[in-house]
């Protein structure tokens, strides 16, 4: 397709993911004060380019078909003229592809060294059709899959400037490498929680950490880890572990030496091999060797792990994976541990690769993992992510590539290790019998003969120096024949000897005799050597259960359990005649620390021994306590020879600044000593500073020191660092300062980790300041938040109720409730709360109101009360009043008489007096009762009646001694009024004065007279009533315009009862003639 019919290249925008990548590798390479193009990195490829005001460096699409097109960003929008490469800009980027110049080869092999990846293809584009692309894109330089465009001026490779530049378009190559979209992984998954905060250094740290470096060992399979690395397969995945890998039996099953095979290389070598599989091969295996004898199939097991290298000098040689089992990607099984991936390494370079590329990963992570705030804990983060790695570069670190010794699993298989054998000589082959005067002693049945003793016929062999250590691992001291030594077969005598071990291998038995079995003719072997037991100085005793003599040399192996419990896996020792060796490389899963809350978190110790080199010990053991921190023990063999680890225990960075102190394994035993301490105030929120000594006596922690703490409201601000059940403990019980709402207390605090994060945290109880508070209040603190809170009844003075209180340092809020985090770490504890009460002002007055807790503590009743509907304050009152009264009698005759009679009279009632309506407002403070005010308006109401009796009589009587008896008629009238009086009071209270109402009620009417005018007849006799009966005959109404009226005070005062007399009383009579009304009273009835 013609370059302008495709569609236009996407080009990076500064910012985007991949520029900030970049940036990141041009860092680690070459850092630069000038502005960088970029900031932090983070993943996403694609082809970029650099503006002239970011001063950095960057890359344009690849718009060709044949290499990867340009990808689409995801954080620049595609459609953009910024985000486009002009079509016939990249056709001329496609034309000129790979015409340019290589990179410089001083410049070259450092990169490469970084990046991991050979950079032969890579062509820089500096003539004048680059000036006019990058003036194109208004770049400095840009990058198309292997070409890099510079603009006229950029800076040379040899500066540390021009080096950047190279950097980060370089990691541009390498993203865009072999496909459309490729994508640089992230250095770290899953991302870091958001709890932690990347700094200003974490971007090149982060970089630095994408970067694996292998050992020089390594070196030669570099293609293969980058590689890996290209197809986002190279991590360390989280969670790594070992258990299960075991590739030593992966290979014994899995790696089959061929019998074609050793048949051809023999023949090669000229070494007769006979026809029948079950005959023997005498030869010499490597340089230096025995001769020996073995059969075919005998051959293809030895061959599996030879014992030399391919120069035939003798090596010892462990199964190894290529790519290193902790970075395939893998655990302990999988494809990492397949047989594809192992070969053979010689020890030391085998001991040391892998823990050199642990080392490298761990100083990395924790050269990016230091850039973080808080700090996470190594061994917690390595649980939680995969270390993902993208480029790889060989370093010189670990054993010299050159000391080096492998054999590769098709080598192996095709027999290529006896590429040094040959075939013996006559007189090292020697003859097949021996004589009446010489005695031949073979390894083995048919075996090669390792010594001749010349005898006497009849005497026992005389032993001379040599032929005392015909069999290497024994010192033969005398040996007995008997006289069928002239037969091929049977018993022929017995051999005594005693052990000849090293030194530091000491056998329970020094001396034994081993029974001798005929080989032929004057000729015999060792048979049924006894079990060996011995005891190795430096570690633990070894047994030997079944010994055999090969080519001239004791062989055994046995097993050692060394008796170091850091040590959990059990040794298999080897006796090659007088040699002892052995070797094992313990992982996590085959270490063991007796610490209770002890996880080993990696481990990598080699353990080897062979009698000319001696011991050694190797290797870390990386281990975390829970709830304290994390520590590491490097293996060595101290001065006197014996197994010991050194090193030091970090408690956890995020809680201590000085965390660091001496550790060691010594005698079984975990030692550690040193000081701890915080020293940045509130690091821990809470915790002004700290510190405390640590000592490990009899295995167990000890610490003594304490914690200043920086918890508002308290008066001893200091808890004990010491070891508790479940680890290092912060704790302490610690004294509440007075405060408005706390009289005293206790707060029991700790300082724990919950969520991955250390805070301080408190609960206790207080004695309340408040008056009327009995219960004690809960108090609490959590994450820099002092809480104390009641809640219950409540008693005061006038008040009693329920009542929630509270102090805290947090914000209150208008409702009254606390909320949020307090809004400084020196926020003052204020006090709140609210509640309801029944406020009994006086012994009449009553009612509920809402409380409320002042700031400093004091409590006060503000606003209206909620009263009864009415209130009595005086009990009914009755009053009669006689106004006036007349009667007489006038005699007519002797016995008649004419009575006449009448009277006018007041009456009245009064109360019960009550307020009602009322609307009261009350200040009330317990702790200024003095000062407490009560004012609000009520309605008096006195329910009142009052009345006059206007009464006349006339008839006549009969009057007889000792009795009496009058008839006539009697007219009354009564005028009278109910209701209530009312007034409006004014209510002003204070405990000083007390409670005065003053008012005055009143009633009036303007009513008439009602008259019953009725009949009566009575009749005494001797004093008493003998018959008295009325008869109402009328009622009539007379009468108007009468003002009738009563008026009374009403005062009250609080304490003095009430008391209203006839005095208070005052009446509004009328004007009333009684005989004028009884005239025209009569008038009206007749």
């Amino acid at each position: 397709m013609p370059a302008y019919a495709r569609p236009p290249a996407r080009v990076s925008q500064p910012g985007e993911n991949i520029e900030r990548e970049a940036e990141a590798h041009a860092a680690a390479v070459a850092p630069t004060n000038s502005p960088h193009p970029t900031p932090d990195s983070a993943p996403a490829p694609v082809p970029t380019r650099s503006t002239e005001d970011s001063a950095g460096a960057s890359s344009a699409a690849n718009v060709g078909s044949t290499p990867p097109p340009a990808s689409a960003s995801a954080s620049a929008d595609a459609n953009s003229p910024s985000a486009r490469l002009p079509a016939y800009a990249a056709g001329r980027v496609e034309a000129r592809r790979g015409r340019g110049d290589p990179l410089p080869a001083d410049a070259r092999a450092p990169l490469e060294d970084h990046f991991g990846r050979d950079f032969a293809d890579v062509r820089l584009h500096s003539d004048a059709e680059a000036a006019r692309l990058t003036a194109a894109l208004g770049a400095r330089a840009f990058t198309s899959g292997r070409d890099i465009y510079l603009a006229p001026g950029t800076v040379a490779s040899d500066t540390e400037e021009g080096r950047h530049l190279l950097a980060h378009e370089l990691a541009h190559v390498v993203q865009q490498d072999g496909q459309a979209a490729a994508t640089l992984a992230r250095a770290i998954e899953p991302p870091p929680p958001a709890r932690y905060h990347e700094t200003e250094r974490s971007a090149a740290a982060l970089a630095a950490l994408d970067r694996l470096e292998i050992p020089a060992v390594k070196a030669r399979h570099l293609p293969l880890y980058s590689g890996l690395a290209q197809a986002h397969q190279l991590k360390r995945v989280r969670g790594y572990g070992r258990e299960g890998a075991d590739q030593r039996s992966v290979w014994s099953r899995q790696v089959e030496v061929g019998a074609d095979a050793v048949r051809e290389r023999l023949t090669e070598r000229g070494i007769p091999v006979p026809a029948d599989p079950s005959g023997r091969v005498r030869l010499k295996l490597h340089r230096g060797a025995r001769t020996t004898s073995k059969r075919l199939s005998e051959l293809q097991t030895l061959l599996r792990i030879p014992e030399w290298d391919r120069e035939g000098r003798r090596r010892d040689f462990q199964v190894d994976h290529i790519v290193e089992l902790q970075v395939s990607g893998q655990m302990g099984s999988g494809v990492g541990n397949s047989v594809e991936n192992m070969e053979l390494l010689d020890q030391p370079s085998n001991s040391s690769s892998g823990g050199t590329i642990r080392s490298s990963i761990y100083r990395k992570l924790d050269g990016f993992l230091d850039t973080l705030e808080p700090r996470p804990d190594r061994a917690g983060f390595l649980r939680g992510h995969d270390l993902v790695f993208t480029s790889v570069a060989a370093t010189g670190a670990g054993s010299a590539a050159t000391g080096s010794a492998w054999w590769t699993r098709a080598e192996i298989e095709q027999a290529h290790t006896l590429g040094t054998a040959s075939a013996p000589t006559a007189a090292e082959d020697g003859d097949r019998a021996g004589s009446a005067e010489e005695f031949i002693l073979s390894a083995a049945p048919g075996g090669i003969a390792v010594g001749r003793f010349r005898h006497s016929p009849g005497a026992a062999p005389t032993i001379g120096a040599t032929q005392a250590r015909a069999l290497a691992g024994l010192r033969i001291t005398a040996i007995a024949l008997t006289d069928l030594t002239g037969t091929p077969d049977g018993p022929v005598g017995t051999l005594s000897a005693e052990w000849d071990l090293p030194a530091d291998w000491q056998p329970a038995n020094p001396a034994i005799t081993i029974s001798l079995q005929g080989d032929g003719e004057y000729r015999g072997y060792p048979s049924a050597l006894p079990g060996l037991d011995l005891e190795y100085r430096h570690l633990s005793p070894v047994s030997f259960t079944r010994i055999s003599t090969e080519d001239g040399e004791l062989y055994a192996e046995g097993t050692l359990t060394p008796s170091i419990p850091i040590l959990a896996a059990p040794l298999t020792v080897q006796l090659r005649g007088r040699e002892l060796g052995f070797a094992l490389d313990y992982g996590p899963e085959q270490v063991s620390l007796p610490i209770p809350r002890t996880t080993i978190d990696d481990a990598w110790v080699s353990v080897f021994y062979s009698t000319t080199r001696g011991l050694g010990v190797g290797g870390d053991i990386l281990y975390s306590i829970e709830g304290a921190g994390s520590g590491e023990l490097g293996a060595s063999v101290s001065t006197g020879g014996g197994v010991a680890f050194e090193g030091g225990f970090t408690f956890d960075p995020a809680l201590f600044d000085r965390a660091r102190v001496r550790a060691w394994w010594r005698d079984g035993r975990l030692g550690a000593e040193g000081t701890i301490g915080i020293d940045t105030p509130d690091k821990i929120r809470g915790i002004r500073s700290a510190t405390a000594s640590v000592r490990v006596d009899e295995g167990r922690w000890s610490f003594n020191g304490s914690a200043e703490l920086s918890v508002p409201g308290l008066s001893q601000a200091s808890i004990a660092i010491r070891q508790g059940e479940g680890g290092l403990e912060l704790a302490g019980d610690v004294a509440l300062a007075t405060n408005p709402a706390i009289r005293s207390g206790t707060l029991h605090v700790e300082c724990a980790q919950t969520d991955g994060e250390w805070k301080v945290a408190a609960s206790g109880t207080a004695q309340p300041a408040i008056p009327g508070v009995d219960a004690e209040l809960a108090v609490t603190y959590a994450d820099g938040a002092f809480d104390a809170r009641f809640s219950g009844a409540f008693r005061r003075g006038m008040l009693s109720g329920q009542l929630s209180v509270g102090a805290t340092n947090r914000a209150v809020a208008a409702d009254g409730s606390p909320g949020g985090p307090p809004s400084a770490p020196d926020a003052p504890i204020v006090v709140y709360g609210s509640g309801s009460a029944t406020v009994r002002i006086a012994p009449w007055l009553q009612g509920s109101a809402g409380l409320r807790v002042a700031p400093d503590g004091e409590l006060t009743v503000s606003g209206e009360i909620a009263l009864p509907d009415s209130l009595e304050i005086f009990s009914r009152l009755e009053y009669d009043k006689r106004l006036f009264g007349m009667s007489t009698q006038i005699p007519i005759v002797p016995g008649v008489v004419a009575e006449v009679g009448g009277n006018l009279s007041a009456n009245a009632s009064v109360g019960p007096g009550a307020l009602d309506r009322l609307a009261v407002r009350i200040e009330y403070n317990p702790a200024h009762e003095d000062d407490t005010h009560v004012t609000g308006e009520a309605h008096l109401e006195v329910p009142a009646q009052a009345g006059l009796r206007l009464g006349a009589r006339a008839g006549v009587g009969l009057g007889i001694t000792g009795a009496s008896a009058t008839g006539g008629l009697e007219i009354g009238g009564a005028l009278g009024i109910a209701g209530a009086a009312e007034a409006g009071v004014r209510i002003d209270w204070m405990p000083s004065r007390g409670l005065e109402i003053d008012a005055e009620a009143a009633l009036h009417a303007q009513p008439r007279f009602r008259f019953d005018v009725s009949g009566y007849v009575a009749v005494t006799v001797l004093g008493a009533s003998l018959y008295d009966e009325r008869i109402e005959l009328a009622a009539y109404e007379l009468g108007s315009g009468l003002e009738f009226g009563v008026r009374f005070p009403v005062t009250y005062r609080e304490g003095e009862p009430f008391d209203l007399s006839l005095d208070d009383l005052e009446f509004q009579v009328p004007e009333v003639d009684p005989a004028a009304m009884i005239r025209q009273l009569g008038e009206t009835i007749f």
